[in-house]
């Protein structure tokens, strides 16, 4: 699922089935298991005597996706200014101070790791992991954008983001701290426009 999602297998690109085994260092059976969860989770299609496909992106579903988690961060945003000490707060500095090293070295990989680190840690220590888990199940439609945004878009918006969220939590300004998670997932809209401009090819 990773090489899905980092694009390394591309949007509408044809498996080498052989090929993929000998990468991944599998024999077909697991390969071909992981292949159906992978049709049930939309990442990829079977087409009958032709091959199977890597699915292009759904903009439709990568909208659905962005707007469950704008409804469930927004509230989460403002669960955080009750429930956040500082211990938590620190964790999550440590994630934006990374992310800015990462960014002065342009490193793709570690700023996405990063930008779901961030995001998991405030669900779970809202205790809210079941919201993760269900935001997650779904994550890889949205998680492809995010990765194509950092290529065409610059990636110290969100991050700026990040960094007003947290002032606004250690303020425990919840009405501020809304307004900053409203913003920063609406960012992802705005990206979307952009990426389809620069890849319309991986788009349905």
């Amino acid at each position: 699922m990773d090489n899905i999602v980092n694009t390394c297998l591309e949007p509408g690109e044809k498996l080498n089935e052989p090929e993929l085994c000998q990468q991944l260092g599998v024999s077909r059976m697991p390969f071909r298991e992981a292949e159906l969860e992978l049709v049930q989770r939309r990442l990829i299609e079977i087409r009958p005597k032709i091959g199977t496909y890597v699915s292009l992106i759904d903009a439709e579903l990568v909208e659905e996706v962005r707007h469950l988690r704008a409804v469930l961060e927004i509230d989460l945003a403002e669960m955080a200014c009750q429930m956040l000490n500082n211990q938590q707060l620190d964790h999550l500095w440590e994630n934006v101070a990374l992310w800015q090293m990462y960014i002065q070295r342009a490193q793709e990989e570690k700023i996405f790791a990063l930008d779901k680190g961030f995001h998991r840690l405030l669900y779970v220590q809202c205790g809210c992991p079941y919201w993760y888990d269900l935001v997650e199940n779904l994550a890889p439609h949205f998680d492809r954008t995010t990765v194509l945004s950092f290529r065409c878009r610059p990636a110290e918006a969100i991050l700026d983001d990040h960094t007003s969220l947290l002032k606004a939590i250690e303020a425990k300004d919840a009405a501020a701290a809304r307004t900053v998670a409203a913003r920063h997932m609406q960012r992802y809209t705005e990206n979307l426009a952009t990426i389809r401009e620069s890849f319309p090819q991986y788009f349905k």
